[in-house]
């Protein structure tokens, strides 16, 4: 299709720059220069606003993720037994119910769903309504919320490992499955050579600490378990840890980490985008203890060529391949054993090289075919 007019639900873009917000901006940005007569308008948090004349921000008001509100309906729904109950559920509904006047008005030929089944729900009505055809990518990888989202009939739903594709497959027959990566922006995250290292030393946290240098990206939440990282790192004296990000635990953690590791820890709440390469460079070991769906960190880390190590999981290890390994990450023991090995370990040019199979020119244009056809079917 050679004009189209794209939705996209985001609550959070332009408020956070979390995984999702950065796929966002990622994909969006990509699409405009592989179809420069589509237009989007994005629905989020953050204020309206033009950015250019094809992409536009629009203001739907709704619970900050990590604010009182959303914190006492994930207490309250968490009593009840009520299965969505995060406070990121919180958010997606008020954000689905301010939402829903104006795009049950709108017309598009398209529209992309990252605000979650309550979304879904206002979307599979809007297309019952209007024949509008819609599309969601999978958050959460496995499990019910997916199920139920598959459930909800979108015209494609977007799983971002053949695991996962697989797995919706068998637990939704008849669901529209696509098999679409996460993808990272090589030409931004790329190795340095020590010249374009010692540069940009000045002003930097990280070259506080002497090597070897752990690195942590991610958001300061129990879903990202931070805190065994920091338990882990107790007993690897012979390594720094620098951790990068904000959240509910941003208080509580790099206390923890000052008194726990004395001396060889570094917090940072937030970073600019265009310096996370630095930080990915300068460290010796990329890790996140979570259980994560996809994450997208642990491609960043790899394409500047950085072992990266997580908890056990088919997904990452489809991921890595041979450019990082995986333990059990709640262990502390474990965990400090397999820091302490790859750290002693040479990956060579392993994490760049699997990097590749990830590249944003390759997916983008595998979102604007899927697009094309969803728009067109």
């Amino acid at each position: 299709m050679d004009e189209a007019r794209i939705a996209i639900l985001c609550p959070g873009y332009g408020v956070v720059t979390r995984g999702v917000e950065i796929f966002i901006e990622e994909m969006v940005g990509r699409l405009r220069a592989l179809k420069p007569d589509w237009s989007f308008d994005i629905f989020c948090r953050a204020e309206s606003g033009e950015p250019s004349r094809k992409v536009r921000l629009i203001h739907v008001p709704a619970v900050d993720r990590d604010g009182r509100t959303a914190r006492f309906y994930a207490r309250v729904c968490h009593r009840l037994g009520v299965f969505l109950r995060t406070r990121i559920d919180a958010e997606c509904l008020c954000f689905t119910l301010a939402l829903s006047p104006r795009l049950l008005r709108g017309r598009y030929d398209l529209i992309f769903n990252q605000a979650g089944p309550f979304a879904g729900c206002l979307l599979h009505a809007k297309r019952r309504l209007d024949g509008t055809p819609f599309i969601h990518k999978t958050a959460s990888g496995y499990g019910d919320l997916e199920g139920i989202t598959a459930r909800q009939c979108p015209d494609a739903i977007i799983a971002t490992s053949p695991f996962v594709k697989a797995w919706l497959e068998s637990a939704c027959p008849g669901a529209r499955v696509e098999c679409i990566p996460n993808a990272v922006d090589r030409a931004h995250f790329r190795p340095y050579a020590p010249r374009e290292i010692e540069d940009r030393r000045d002003g930097h946290a990280i070259f506080k600490l002497k090597r070897p240098i752990v690195l942590f990206v991610g958001a300061m939440d129990p879903m990202k378990r931070p805190e065994l990282l920091i338990s882990a790192m107790s007993r690897v004296p012979e390594a720094g840890l620098v951790m990068i990000g904000s959240g509910p635990l941003a208080e509580s953690l790099p206390r923890m980490g000052i008194g726990d590791l004395r001396g060889r820890f570094v917090y940072l709440p937030r970073l600019p985008r265009h310096e996370m390469v630095l930080y990915y460079n300068v460290c010796d070991l990329f890790t996140l203890p979570s259980e994560e769906p996809f994450g997208i960190s642990f491609l960043e880390a790899m394409a500047c060529n950085k072992p990266v190590l997580s908890h056990h999981s088919p997904v990452q290890q489809w991921m890595f391949g041979d450019a990082g390994t995986m333990c059990d990450c709640t262990d502390p023991d474990e965990y400090a054993a397999a820091i302490r090995t790859m750290l002693a370990s040479d990956f060579g040019d392993r994490p760049v090289d699997r990097s590749r199979a990830f590249d944003w020119h390759e997916v983008s244009q595998r979102y604007a075919d899927l697009f094309s056809r969803v728009m067109t079917r």
